[in-house]
C-alpha cells in the first residue's frame, strides 16, 4: 500500500466519526442542517477510504525491464535505458546527486514510510527514484555504470 495500513485505518475511523458526529448534530442540535450535506460527505468519505485502501506501489525487476506500478499508473523501464544507479536514503540521493542537469525530468515513486531507495539515471534526460523496504536487494538487481 502507498499509505501504511495503520494510517489508513486511522483515517477511516476519523472519517466515520465525522459522519456520525454530523448526523448526531443534525438530530439533536441543529435540525436546519441539510441532509444532503451529510449524504454528500458520506459519499465523498467512502470514496476517499476506498482510494486509500486500493492505492498500491510495487517494483518488479525482470531480466530486461523494470515495472513500477504506482497507484493506477504502470511505468516500464527497459534495462538498456539505465545509465547509472545510486542507492541510499531518498532525500540524500535526490538532494546531493551529481545528476543535476538542465532539462532533466525527475520522477519519484515512493510509499509513505520508505525512506531508502534507488535512483536510476535514464536515457532521454530522465531520472527515477524508487523507494523500497529492501533497497539493497533492488540495487543488486540493477545494472551499474561501467
Amino acid at each position: 500500500m502507498v499509505l501504511p495500513k495503520n494510517l489508513t485505518l486511522l483515517l477511516t475511523a476519523v472519517l466515520i466519526v465525522t459522519i456520525i458526529s454530523m448526523a448526531f448534530t443534525k438530530l439533536w442540535y441543529y435540525q436546519a442542517m441539510n441532509e444532503w450535506a451529510i449524504y454528500a460527505c458520506a459519499i465523498i468519505f467512502a470514496i476517499a477510504i476506498a482510494v486509500c485502501f486500493l492505492m498500491r506501489y510495487s517494483v518488479t525487476v525482470y531480466e530486461d525491464k523494470i515495472e513500477v506500478f504506482y497507484i493506477a499508473k504502470k511505468t516500464v523501464v527497459p534495462m538498456d535505458e539505465i545509465i547509472d544507479t545510486k542507492v541510499g536514503e531518498i532525500s540524500i540521493i535526490k538532494n546531493y546527486a551529481n545528476w543535476n542537469l538542465k532539462g532533466v525530468k525527475y520522477r519519484t515513486y515512493s510509499a509513505v514510510g520508505d525512506d531508502y531507495g534507488v535512483g536510476l539515471k535514464l536515457t532521454g534526460k530522465r531520472v527515477l527514484y524508487l523507494s523500497s523496504k529492501d533497497h539493497e536487494a533492488l540495487y543488486a538487481l540493477l545494472p551499474k555504470e561501467a
